[in-house]
């Protein structure tokens, strides 16, 4: 009896102790967020992670014209939030992808969309 009540209190806390070990660095938000409809289009792109990184590549394309030149040079100073100015976008698709490298040297990367319904 006293065997599975002590198991039953250990195993969340071994269970909740193994997730927090074993957690990356990721991105929480973004600003456009993935799947925001604009009707003006955005002048800065925000990525926001859970811990500092540093952003390696990061590239914007539109689903017919194709990519979008930024303004973008690696991160030598880990951050915790990014901003980057944005070029006029016009009405589109458009798609954000990433690579960062976490503080313990975990490369990650992702990508998300928005899009824009009006021009500037």
């Amino acid at each position: 009896m006293l065997t599975s009540t002590l198991a039953r209190l250990l195993v969340p806390l071994i269970l909740l102790f193994s997730a927090t070990v074993s957690a990356h660095t990721g991105l929480q938000g973004s600003s456009p967020a993935d799947g925001e409809l604009l009707e003006q289009p955005p002048v800065e792109l925000q990525l926001n992670f859970s811990g500092k990184v540093r952003l390696m590549r990061v590239s914007l394309a539109e689903a017919k014209r194709g990519k979008v030149k930024l303004a973008f040079m690696p991160g030598a100073v880990p951050e915790k939030n990014i901003s980057l100015q944005l070029p006029a976008l016009e009405t589109g698709e458009y798609t954000v992808s990433w690579v960062a490298m976490g503080g313990d040297g975990h490369k990650m990367s992702g990508d998300f969309s928005f899009k824009v319904t009006a021009e500037k």
